[in-house]
C-alpha cells in the first residue's frame, strides 16, 4: 500500500442562491423552515435537518416546522432526510447574522419494478467484503480499533467490475466512536475503490457521547487534539490563518513535469503560503498550485500504525509527510477548513491515512487555546 492515494472525504453539493433575509437577529444565525410533500402539501414530521459535518441538527415537529438557532455566519450545508423520500440538500453562505425560512418539498422515492431484489444471504464473501470497507471508510489508526459500526446489515458491496470495489447503503450508517467520544450518522451517497485509489460522498451530523466518568471525559479531550493536529483541517485552517509556520507545517511544491515520479528532497521547491491561498472577503478562499504540494508537519512523528498501513519497513519519523494534487485549476476552502469542491483534491501519505472516518471531528471542533479562528487572514 506504499503508493496508496485518497480522494479526500468530502460532501456533495448542491449550489443554491443566498436566501434573502427575513429579519436581523442578534444571536448569530437563525434558519426556520416547513417541510412538506411535494405531491400533496401535508406536513412531514419526524424528518431529520442538519447541518452537514456538524453536531447541530434538529428533528420536524408534528406540524413539520423546524428551528437551528445561535449559528455562526459563513457557509453551511443544510441536509433534509426522511426515509421513502429523496434527501434535499441546499448550500448557504451567510455574511452576517440574519434569520431565515425556508420550505422544503420531499418527493417520495419512487422504486423501479427491477429494482426490487431479494436481499442475499450474507455470507464469507459478504463479510469479508465488509472488512475490507470498515479498512478503507473507518480507516486502519489506532482510534478506528475503538470505531464501531453499528448497522453494517445496510451495506451492500459490489464487485462486478475488474479493479473496482463500490459500497451503498439504503439508510443511515450508524457508528459509534468510543476514541473521541462520538455518535455519527453518515448518509453515504458513494463510495468506490480503484486499484489504490479511494473516494466517497457523504453527509454527516455529530453528537456528543456520555463519558463513563472523568478519565474517559479527559482521554476523549486528549484524543481529539491528536486527531486535530496535523489534520487536513489543522493545514487548511492554519493557511486561511496566516499561521502556517507557527502551527509548525512547512510547505513545498514538486512540479508538474516531476510530480508522478518518486522524488528526492532536492525536487523539492519551498514554496510560501501567499503563493498558495487567496483570501476573498465575500467568497470561500481559493487554493491553487502547479504540480504537486508538499505538507510537511513537524508538531507530531509518525505512527507505527501508519507504517504498517503503508507497509513502509523502517523507524517512524519525528515529522509527517503529506502530498496534495489538485483535480481542477483550483479549489475553494470555507472559513471551518473544508474543501468546497466534492473530489476536488487527492491527498497523498500521511493526509490520506488520516482522512477517515475514525478521525472525523465536528467542524466546530477547536482545540482547547487555539488562536485559529474561522475566518481567513485578509
Amino acid at each position: 500500500m506504499t503508493g496508496q492515494r485518497l480522494l479526500p472525504f468530502l460532501l456533495g453539493l448542491t449550489l443554491l442562491a443566498v436566501p434573502s433575509l427575513r429579519a436581523q437577529s442578534t444571536g448569530g444565525v437563525t434558519i426556520t423552515g416547513t417541510v412538506v410533500d411535494d405531491s400533496t402539501g401535508a406536513p412531514l414530521p419526524r424528518t431529520h435537518v442538519f447541518v452537514s459535518g456538524s453536531m447541530t441538527g434538529t428533528t420536524v415537529g408534528e406540524d413539520g416546522q423546524f428551528h437551528l438557532g445561535g449559528l455562526p455566519t459563513g457557509s453551511k450545508r443544510l441536509y433534509v432526510t426522511r426515509l421513502g423520500y429523496e434527501p434535499v440538500q441546499k448550500t448557504l453562505l451567510f455574511r452576517s447574522d440574519t434569520t431565515v425560512h425556508f420550505t422544503v418539498r420531499l418527493t417520495p422515492t419512487v422504486i423501479e419494478a427491477d429494482e426490487v431484489t431479494v436481499a442475499a444471504e450474507r455470507d464469507d464473501e459478504w463479510y469479508e467484503r465488509l472488512s475490507r470497507f470498515k479498512r478503507l471508510f473507518i480507516g486502519e489508526s489506532d482510534r478506528a480499533q475503538r470505531c464501531y459500526l453499528l448497522n453494517p446489515k445496510v451495506l451492500q458491496f459490489d464487485t462486478a467490475w475488474w479493479g473496482r470495489f463500490e459500497a451503498a447503503a439504503d439508510r443511515a450508517l450508524r457508528l459509534e466512536n468510543r476514541a473521541l467520544g462520538y455518535r455519527l450518522t453518515y448518509h453515504l451517497k458513494e463510495f468506490e475503490q480503484r486499484s489504490d485509489m479511494v473516494r466517497w460522498d457523504g453527509e454527516q451530523m455529530f453528537e456528543e457521547l456520555t463519558p463513563r466518568d472523568s478519565t474517559e471525559a479527559a482521554r476523549w479531550a486528549r484524543n481529539r487534539r491528536r486527531a486535530f493536529r496535523g489534520s487536513v483541517r489543522h493545514f487548511l485552517l492554519a493557511l486561511l490563518n496566516g499561521r502556517v509556520e507557527e502551527e509548525q507545517f512547512r510547505t513545498y511544491r514538486i512540479p508538474r513535469a516531476q510530480a508522478r515520479r518518486r522524488m528526492g528532497r532536492a525536487d523539492r521547491i519551498p514554496i510560501p503560503p501567499d503563493q498558495i491561498l487567496d483570501s476573498s472577503a465575500d467568497s470561500p478562499s481559493e487554493i491553487h498550485f502547479d504540480g504537486k504540494l508538499v505538507v510537511i508537519y513537524d508538531g507530531e512523528p509518525e505512527s507505527d500504525a501508519f507504517l504498517d498501513w503503508g507497509n513502509l519497513q523502517r523507524a517512524p519519523r519525528d515529522h509527517q509527510v503529506s502530498h496534495i494534487r489538485l483535480n481542477e485549476r483550483a479549489i475553494h476552502v470555507d472559513q471551518h477548513g473544508e474543501i468546497v469542491e466534492p473530489f476536488g483534491a487527492t491527498f497523498y501519505g500521511y493526509f490520506a491515512f488520516t482522512q477517515r472516518v475514525a478521525e472525523l471531528l465536528p467542524r466546530e471542533y477547536r482545540p482547547p487555546n487555539t488562536t485559529l479562528t474561522s475566518t481567513a487572514r485578509r
